[in-house]
């Protein structure tokens, strides 16, 4: 069996609409939350704060890939920096850093030019390969 995929900040706004896809496409996860949450079958929920560090390097343990989807107003690069250390100590091989810090500095128009529309899909069939978006046949 693999090894779960730790998500950080799997309780959140972003997180819990990830979560589920992840579990869905056959992959057990470990949700890292500061205030824990309810398991599932396949989602594992573990306590700790990536400010302080607590709970930080038990939880990327028998990890192989983290998922950082953890952030706030303030501080995200110190958050990231202590999920980096603790994963790098653990042997982590992919670390994903999804962030939206910035975003609303880039002119849409400027996205639609330059970003072909893509996907990366966690599908069994489409695994961590991008697939074409479904068409319309309208």
């Amino acid at each position: 069996m693999h090894p779960p995929i730790l998500v950080t900040g799997g309780t959140g706004t972003l997180g819990r609409l990830v979560v589920p896809l992840l579990h869905e496409a056959g992959h057990r996860v470990r949700v890292l939350s500061r205030h824990g949450g309810q398991p599932s079958p396949g989602v594992t929920h573990v306590t700790g704060d990536l400010a302080t560090g607590e709970g930080v390097d038990s939880a990327v343990r028998d990890v192989q890939i983290v998922l950082h989807l953890a952030g706030g107003q303030k501080g995200d690069d110190q958050l990231a920096r202590t999920l980096a250390r603790a994963a790098r100590q653990a042997g982590v091989r992919h670390l994903v850093f999804v962030s939206v810090i910035g975003a609303d500095r880039v002119p849409l128009a400027w996205l639609r030019m330059n970003s072909p529309p893509s996907r990366l899909s966690l599908t069994p069939a489409c695994r961590g390969r991008r697939c074409a978006p479904p068409s319309s046949t309208s």
